[in-house]
């Protein structure tokens, strides 16, 4: 049962959601600019149970706009957040180092003879620990998962702070100028919260690492 899982997970997200755009977007351009949109919505969702098409359309909806949503933040500021997690992620591991040979000390072992240089990176530490120990590579996901939410969430919300204030600009609603505060305090918050989990990420991935890998063998598996 767990091999199925992965398998229907990647058919659902690589074939069957493009699938499903492509299709309505067939449907849209066939009936032309004016009358794709409504011939679409009375074709497919003015049934019985049309709450289900909704349902179905707005999700299919929400996860293509948080896909190119997240590629445009990684077009606009990819190499930005690449280079400052590349100097964090360095700097995070030599901690984990430290603690981990503190550890060692503490309970009679010899210290690991390593140093930061002998290390590598934090991505392939993560595809070794998830070969050794599924289960921290499932909690690591997990993690990675909702930093990127956490990203894709700021740069949507700086987004609408630009609309807002191109909105404010042309109608001079003082109401926005408050709306446009709250998402500027939202974005700031999901800019932290995103450092705050890439440091958990490359903390847990570098112990996994350090306890699992180094103990256990690049050729261990988990039972």
């Amino acid at each position: 049962m767990s091999g199925w899982i992965p398998q229907v997970y990647y058919d659902f997200l690589a074939r069957v959601v493009p699938g499903s755009a492509v299709v309505l977007g067939v449907l849209y351009l066939r009936q032309g600019p004016s009358r794709g949109i409504g011939f679409v919505l009375r074709g497919m969702c003015e049934q019985e149970h049309s709450w289900v098409c909704r349902f179905g359309v707005g999700l299919l909806a929400a996860y293509l706009i948080g896909l190119i949503v997240g590629e445009l933040g990684e077009l606009l500021a990819g190499r930005v957040l690449e280079r400052r997690d590349a100097e964090l992620e360095r700097g995070f591991i030599r901690e984990c180092l430290d603690d981990h040979s503190r550890a060692l000390q503490a309970v009679g072992r010899e210290p690991l003879a390593l140093q930061l240089e002998d290390l590598p990176d934090a991505d392939l530490m993560a595809e070794q620990l998830t070969v050794v120990d599924h289960y921290s590579g499932s909690r690591l996901l997990a993690l990675v998962a909702e930093r990127r939410l956490c990203l894709v969430l700021a740069f949507g919300l700086f987004m609408l702070a630009v609309a807002n204030l191109l909105g404010y600009a042309a109608d001079l609603i003082h109401k926005r100028l408050i709306v446009e505060a709250v998402l500027l305090v939202g974005m700031l918050v999901l800019w932290r919260r995103s450092m705050r989990l890439q440091e958990r990420v490359v903390r847990r991935t570098c112990i996994g690492w350090l306890t699992n890998v180094l103990s256990g063998g690049l050729s261990g598996t988990a039972s």
